[in-house]
């Protein structure tokens, strides 16, 4: 009997045990579920793309990341990688965080969009465009007209449906990064490219290339919203969703404004800030 009662305590101790353990792990998984952080430094890329981050300038996104490690008490490991390859990262988990991403409903699969600015696309043209040509549609009917690009990037949805024709009929240039390509269009390799102010204002001014003669806006749809982008592969749910809550009260207290305004000034920087829908 002696031995039987013994069993049975043990028993029962150990059935507490695991049931104190079980509950122990389900409270962890919660608090790790909650937290903005992860148990190590948040893996954040930048890309080359004007006033949003140029090497040896910084720029819009740099003071941003910093401002989120700031307010979040967040340890990040920043590096400059190809657009190409941020996203194949962000897919696979290998890069956690990246800024000013354009969202689509294929990134959706992979990764959380919380906009903080937008990107106002406008089409450069060159001087063998005929002054006709006004629209995406009109260039389409010239042939021997050529486009150029930042490899992966995409534009809006109205862009991007044109960018997939011209790359299928072999008229479209890819560049490696916005410097390449601004380069390649003075040279010229081809006869226009997508920008927008963030970046022509940055070349123009601050490495002197020449201001594009003639600018125009084929996009009938207007900005383009993008912003922090998150790898669902290193973040879950609560812990985006509290991501998201740290943008919304950058924009609300004015803090992404003044980092943008900094870098473009008063006009186009108030002009680039996302503005969300009220409810």
């Amino acid at each position: 009997m002696r031995a039987s009662a013994l069993a049975c305590a043990a028993k029962r101790l150990c059935s507490a045990l695991l049931a104190l353990f079980a509950a122990t792990l389900s409270t962890t998984a919660s608090a790790d579920d909650g937290a903005m952080c992860l148990d190590r430094p948040i893996r954040f890329t930048h890309y080359e793309f004007g006033l949003i981050y140029s090497d040896g300038y910084g720029g819009i996104d740099d003071d941003l990341q910093q401002e989120l490690a700031r307010r979040s008490g967040c340890r990040f490991e920043t590096m400059v990688w190809p657009r190409a390859r941020t996203w194949q990262a962000l897919r696979t988990g290998e890069i956690d965080m990246a800024g000013s991403g354009i969202q689509t409903p294929e990134r959706d699969t992979f990764a959380w969009f919380f906009h903080y600015i937008v990107e106002d696309n406008v089409v450069v043209l060159g001087p063998k465009v005929p002054a006709n040509v006004r629209s995406f549609d009109q260039f389409m009917k010239h042939p021997k007209l050529t486009f150029g690009g930042v490899r992966s990037y995409r534009y809006s949805p109205y862009y991007d449906r044109y960018v997939d024709e011209l790359l299928a009929a072999r008229r479209f240039n890819e560049a490696a990064d916005p410097g390449a390509l601004f380069r390649m269009f003075t040279v010229p390799r081809f006869d226009a490219f997508i920008t927008s102010p963030i970046l022509y204002l940055y070349y123009v001014k601050k490495r002197n290339l020449p201001a594009p003669a003639r600018i125009e806006d084929w996009d009938p749809a207007g900005a383009t919203p993008s912003g922090l982008v998150l790898s669902k592969a290193s973040f879950t749910p609560a812990q985006a969703r509290k991501w998201g809550e740290l943008i919304n009260q950058l924009l609300a207290d004015g803090t992404v404004e003044r980092i943008v305004v900094k870098h473009m000034g008063a006009e186009l920087g108030a002009a680039t800030v996302y503005r969300p829908a009220r409810r």
